[in-house]
């Protein structure tokens, strides 16, 4: 991990991802979470406070040799024990229909092909499994889309790769998820332009 990412970027996301209201979408978006659940790139462990009481261990997939002590303090007070998946969303090293559950929050807005991961998501989860998904995603609001647009290659540099204007909702849909009970909403949980804010559980088709 770059100096930059460790040391400045990943402080200052978790302080801004950790906001009250960011942390009551966490909680509703997790709150039937089932014990069998892959977090996808858990971070800080800012989602560890929010899995239900049940919920006693995750496996977490992150390509770093170590998981982040904030991750493994948060789990420690809560009580989860946490698996190391080492490895990278678009190559889960796990085999076919081996979860229940996968979570994935404010990730593949830097991942490289969000459909490649969600493909993989939909490959390790068993039939009927859930997505359980929180993005910034592309704003429905012409002006608001030409102002991501412009911004993300800017964005791209200080946000480790981060694209403010993907359109994940058709990805999810063409990756092996039914996507109706995912919503698409202008939240004042984040700031623009990544306000427009896609959440819910997908079920795996």
């Amino acid at each position: 991990m770059a100096w930059y990412e460790q040391r400045i970027f990943n402080p200052l996301m978790d302080w801004a991802l950790s906001a009250p209201a960011v942390a009551a979408l966490r909680a509703e978006l997790l709150r039937d979470c089932p014990d069998d659940a892959l977090e996808v790139g858990p971070g800080t462990g800012l989602n560890v406070p929010h899995y239900p009481r049940h919920v006693r261990s995750v496996r977490a997939l992150a390509r770093e040799e170590r998981l982040d002590a904030r991750l493994l303090e948060r789990a420690a007070r809560r009580d989860l024990a946490v698996q190391h998946v080492r490895g990278d969303a678009a190559r889960i090293p796990l085999p076919d229909a081996s979860v229940d559950a996968v979570v994935c929050t404010f990730v593949l807005c830097s991942v490289a092909d969000p459909r490649e991961c969600l493909s993989e998501f939909a490959r390790v989860l068993r039939g009927g499994g859930r997505l359980y998904l929180l993005e910034h995603v592309r704003s429905p609001r012409a002006m608001e889309r030409f102002a991501q647009r412009a911004l993300t290659p800017l964005q791209r540099v200080v946000a480790c790769g981060c694209e403010l204007d993907r359109e994940l909702r058709t990805d999810v849909e063409t990756s092996g998820f039914d996507p109706r009970d995912l919503r698409c909403t202008k939240s004042a949980a984040l700031p623009f332009p990544a306000s427009e804010l896609l959440a819910g559980i997908a079920l795996r088709r």
